[in-house]
């Protein structure tokens, strides 16, 4: 019989499904399990950490789904297929819905696990897989193109935004490592990831986008296609021909998986041994939490043929019709096949890109989770579910998982395990299935259950497989042999034999070990009795310290001012103040007579006596060039003399400036000379000598201009300073 192009998709879908195929729902009920050994790898890396496994070995596993949501099979009388009837009389196709499908064929090959310790474990996993995608495939083309009884009308409108088929065969050698991260307590958690090697055996695309127009009858009731336009693409390496394909690396990637596992353990005290190890042959959760991502990563294939971009457009028929005939797809058997076609189909179908010799496609990348609980010994139930990353129809270079969720009550024990998986994804809906396990060999299905009560499906799987491992075991912790008691020996006296007295040749109490009471500050005073254990005193105190009640470094017993802080120069007692003025005798130059702080601890001198002062001071006058006083200058300095004489505490201090004409040296020698003429004045008015100070300074510090006569004028000066200290 004659096919179409899109027939010759789907007969590659049942070729792959039988041969190779990959992923979906994969192991459904088994993975849940506590008891997978080495294909727990594939389920979450981070479970070999902390495995019921010692080693294991998976000498071949098995799973295969195909699931739809177009055509549902009916299971009565099926079996008289095998007397020659037709497939199509045992199933129900949905009329113009678009088509989803997913076909999926994985083996485990030969794998090995290894718990190197209590917290890291490694494994070694061999893996072939194969997987096949439809997205959104027109339902309008799928029943125009059946060979009988076609429940379309025609003409009828085509209208897709972008349809997908998709298909990818490779194989895998993996290598993961599970670490324990952290064990504290009630709290365990722990990690895996797998590093995979991809090796592309073969994938094939198509997609058709934007595609718009009307599919047709002409009168002799072939299929046509009107006013239609639309895009192409394609490709294959590997796939070209099914009666040639060889499992030959035609690409190459990395991929990789990685999870986590999060357990609470209530009861940890009960497995926790006296050697600080714990138990590993028993599940210790009350509940877990896993996450994982899978199939990180893409494989690029080089040698593609078969490759490029088309644009479908009816109008350019260079016979003046707007139509395009079907029949021109007859006879498709391979993807070269395919491409002769649409080159011949020129122009209603010109091919834009080549695209080269090499596309790269990705993984079905996936993120699973699921909370895990322990009712009582070996009954469990998971709740879990899958987010397939690629799915949808944007991109034909991958392929892609289902999104579900999956409920699984179980019971397991170390040789038998039963899991009833019921799950519901995106494709095919609800299903319900049945996985046994018993020593080596596991065998299930996730909808077997579904269909045999229903009577009918849209979902056929099946896994199996054989695996071995030596199982971890419950080591005792040897117990040390009692020795005899040794001989007990006091040396000392004390009643505490050697062994446990820490000063065997001192006689000491129990209390402390055998020692006497100790002496910490040694000051012969026990700490028993000592009120001052750390620091050295005497016993008049208790073994506390002389006291210093003031805190003045000087202690009460030579302290002759005990309650008030002083120094040791006044044995204890404060700087005395003998005149009651606030300013102690050291700093007080007056201490005699009560002053003020301002004048250094002596009486203030009067406002108008310094006036006077001032006043006479500005009224002192010299003979030109020289130093004799001029007469003029006694009746000031005779106030001076009156002031000093009215109060004998009074000092004087002279000071005598010149101008800067002339010379220096003899500046500096008149400026002294006129001061020493007003002391000598004073003294022969009765004046004590040690009462007046003089200093020359010369052309020091001018108050004025030198280059004026008036600012010499007032740089010619004598200054008066009077103070009472």
């Amino acid at each position: 019989m004659k096919v179409s192009m899109l027939k010759f998709t789907l007969s590659c879908i049942s070729f792959l499904v039988m041969v190779m195929g990959a992923l979906a729902q994969n192991f459904a009920g088994y993975s849940t399990g506590n008891f997978t050994g080495v294909n727990a790898v594939f389920f979450n890396p981070a479970n070999i950490a902390d495995s019921r496994y010692r080693w294991d070995v998976n000498l071949a596993s098995v799973n295969a789904t195909l699931a739809n949501d177009y055509a549902t099979l009916k299971l009565k009388g099926l079996s008289s297929l095998i007397n020659g009837d037709s497939l199509d009389a045992y199933l129900n196709r949905r009329v113009g819905k678009n088509a989803n499908i997913m076909a999926d064929f994985d083996v485990f090959g030969p794998s090995f696990m290894f718990n190197i310790n209590s917290r890291n474990s490694f494994a070694i996993s061999t893996r072939a897989r194969s997987m096949v995608n439809i997205d959104k495939l027109p339902g309008t083309l799928l029943n125009a193109l059946e060979d009988n009884n076609s429940p379309i009308t025609y003409p009828t409108a085509l209208n897709q935004d972008k349809f997908i088929i998709s298909s990818n065969i490779w194989s895998e050698i993996g290598l993961s490592f599970g670490r324990v991260i952290s064990n504290h307590k009630q709290h365990f958690f722990k990690g895996g990831i797998t590093l995979k090697y991809l090796m592309g055996a073969g994938s094939g695309y198509f997609g058709l986008s934007n595609l718009k127009g009307t599919l047709d009858e002409n009168f002799f009731e072939d299929k046509i296609l009107r006013s239609t336009t639309g895009t192409i693409s394609y490709g294959s390496a590997g796939l070209s021909n099914f009666d040639d394909f060889k499992l030959v690396a035609n690409g190459s990637g990395i991929g990789a998986d990685l999870g986590f596992v999060y357990e609470f353990r209530p009861g940890y005290e009960s497995y926790n041994k006296a050697d600080n190890s714990f138990r590993k042959d028993i599940n210790k959760y009350k509940y877990k939490i896993e996450l994982a991502v899978h199939d990180l990563g893409a494989i690029k294939y080089k040698n593609s043929k078969i490759h490029g971009t088309y644009v479908l457009n009816t109008a350019l028929n260079p016979n003046g019709q707007d139509t395009l005939m079907l029949n021109r797809f007859e006879d498709i058997s391979d993807f070269s096949d395919l491409s002769q076609a649409l080159d011949a189909a020129s122009p209603m179908i010109t091919k834009t890109s080549s695209g080269g010799n090499s596309y790269t496609f990705s993984l079905p990348t996936s993120i699973t989770a699921s909370f895990d609980y322990n009712f009582n010994k070996g009954f469990f139930v998971n709740l879990g579910g899958m987010f397939a990353v690629n799915q949808g129809s944007t991109n034909a270079r991958k392929t892609h998982t289902t999104h579900y969720i999956m409920v699984t009550p179980r019971y397991e024990g170390k040789s038998f395990g039963a899991y009833l998986p019921i799950s519901y994804n995106n494709i095919s809906g609800f299903n319900s299935g049945i996985s046994l396990r018993g020593g080596p060999l596991f065998i299930g299905s996730g909808s077997i259950l579904s269909s045999l009560i229903s009577g009918k499906t849209k979902h056929v799987d099946m896994h199996m497989g054989l695996r071995f491992g030596i199982l971890q075991k419950n080591k005792k912790v040897k117990e040390l042999p009692v020795a005899e008691a040794p001989k007990i020996l006091d040396t000392d006296g004390d009643g505490i034999n050697d062994e446990e007295d820490k000063c065997p040749t001192v006689a000491g109490i129990a209390k402390y070990n055998g020692c006497p009471i100790p002496d910490t500050d040694g000051d012969g005073i026990n700490d028993e009795e000592d009120k001052c254990p750390t620091v050295a005193g005497i016993a008049k105190y208790n073994g506390c310290p002389i006291p210093d009640t003031d805190g003045d470094g000087i202690n009460d017993e030579e302290d002759k001012c005990p309650t008030v802080a002083g120094t040791a120069k006044y044995n204890g007692c404060p700087i005395p103040d003998t005149d009651g003025d606030g300013i102690n005798d050291e700093e007080d130059k007056c201490p005699d007579r009560a002053g003020t702080r301002e004048n250094q601890g002596c009486p203030e001198i009067k406002k108008e006596v310094i006036e006077k002062i001032n006043v006479a001071a500005r009224n002192i006058f010299y003979a030109t060039g020289s130093f004799k006083l001029m007469p003029k200058s006694y009746t000031s300095l005779d106030e001076v003399v009156a002031l000093m004489k009215e109060d004998a505490s009074l000092k004087l201090q002279v000071d005598g400036y010149t101008d800067a004409q002339g010379d220096e040296a003899k500046n500096q020698v008149l400026s002294e000379n006129r001061a020493n003429a007003v002391k000598e004045y004073l003294l022969q008015k009765g004046i004590d000598a040690g009462r007046i100070n003089t200093f020359g300074h010369g052309e020091e510090n001018p108050i004025a201009d030198n280059n004026t006569a008036a600012g010499r004028a007032k740089n010619r000066r004598t200054e008066l300073k009077v103070t009472n200290y």
